[in-house]
C-alpha cells in the first residue's frame, strides 16, 4: 500500500531523509550546472515533467500522442502552469539548450514531435531513482530495486508522477513562504540549500521555532546559482518580512535561521511530493 503524506509527516525519520534528498538533488546540479534551466523554478519544474510526461504518452501509431509544441502549450495553459507565450518560450529554450530535440529530422509532416536529449533523460530517471531509494531507507521497501530490474518503468511511472505534481494543490501552493521562494529563479535549490543545513528540529531549545540553517551570505548564493545578488537580497527580504527568515548577525553575511512554518510549508510539499511517486509506482508495477 502507497505511504501518505499524513504519515511521512507524522514521523521523525522523515525530515533527515528530505535532507538526504536535498543534498543528493543538490549533487547533481552541481554537476551539472545547465540542468538549473529546467528545474531552477517551480513553473520550470513542471513545464520539464510535463513535457516529459507527454513524450512518454507517445503511441507511433497516434500523431495525435506525444510531445510537440501546440500540445504542450495547451496542456500548460488548461492547467495554469504558464501562459501561452511563455510555455511557447520553454519550449524554444529547451531546443537551444539541446535538452528535447525532434524525434524525425526527416518527418515533414506536422505535428513536429519532440522527444528529451539523453541529457534529459538520464537527469529524469536520476531525479526519480533517489526518491525511490530514499523512501527505501526510509521504510525498507524495494522500490528502486524495482526501477533498477526494469528501466523501461521509468516511461510508465514518469507520466502518472508529472500529472500528479501539476494536479495536486500541495505541490502548487504548499504555504506563502514556500511560494515566495519555489517562484523565484532558483527559488527551489536554493530552498534545498537552506533545509539540507537546518539544524534537525528540537535540538535548539533557546528558540524553539528557529532553526539554524548555518552561515549564508548573498554573494555565495548569487555565485552558486547564477543568479544576481540584488534578486537574492529582495527574495531573503521578503521573507523576512513575512517572518520566514532571520541572521544572527549582520544580514546577508551571518547564520541564517528558518522559522517553523516556513519549516513545515517544506515539510508538506515533499511529503507530497514522495507519495504521489510511491502511488505512482504502485500503480505501474
Amino acid at each position: 500500500m502507497p505511504i501518505s503524506a499524513d504519515t511521512l509527516i507524522a514521523d521523525a525519520r522523515f525530515f533527515p531523509t528530505v535532507q538526504q534528498g536535498a543534498r543528493t538533488l543538490l549533487d547533481i546540479y552541481r554537476e551539472n550546472p545547465r540542468l538549473t534551466a529546467i528545474f531552477g523554478s517551480q513553473q520550470r519544474w513542471l513545464m520539464a515533467h510535463g513535457g516529459f510526461g507527454l513524450h512518454c504518452d507517445h503511441d507511433p501509431a497516434d500523431p495525435a500522442s506525444g510531445l510537440y509544441a501546440s500540445r504542450f502549450i495547451s496542456l500548460m495553459v488548461r492547467k495554469n502552469v504558464a501562459s501561452r507565450n511563455t510555455a511557447a518560450a520553454f519550449i524554444n529554450e529547451m531546443l537551444a539548450y539541446r535538452f528535447i530535440r525532434p524525434m524525425d529530422l526527416n518527418r515533414a509532416s506536422k505535428p513536429r514531435h519532440l522527444e528529451p536529449t539523453e541529457t534529459t533523460s538520464e537527469a529524469m530517471a536520476s531525479w526519480i531513482a533517489v526518491h525511490l531509494a530514499l523512501l527505501d531507507d526510509f521504510d525498507g521497501e524495494s522500490r528502486h530495486e524495482a526501477l533498477r530490474r526494469s528501466p523501461d518503468l521509468l516511461w510508465r511511472l514518469q507520466p502518472a508522477i508529472a500529472f500528479a505534481l501539476i494536479d495536486s494543490a500541495i505541490i502548487r501552493h504548499p504555504g506563502p513562504t514556500f511560494d515566495l521562494f519555489t517562484w523565484a529563479s532558483a527559488g527551489g535549490l536554493l530552498m534545498d540549500r537552506l533545509f539540507a543545513s537546518i539544524v534537525v528540529p528540537g535540538e535548539d531549545t533557546d528558540q524553539p521555532d528557529r532553526f539554524s540553517a548555518g552561515s549564508l551570505s548573498f554573494s555565495e548564493i548569487s555565485g552558486s546559482y547564477m543568479i544576481s545578488r540584488t534578486h537574492v537580497k529582495r527574495l531573503f527580504s521578503a521573507a523576512a518580512e513575512l517572518g520566514s527568515v532571520g541572521w544572527s548577525g549582520p544580514t546577508g553575511n551571518s547564520v541564517v535561521w528558518l522559522s517553523r512554518s516556513f519549516l513545515n510549508e517544506y515539510q508538506l510539499f515533499q511529503a507530497e511530493k514522495y507519495a504521489i511517486i510511491d502511488r505512482a509506482l504502485a500503480a505501474a508495477l
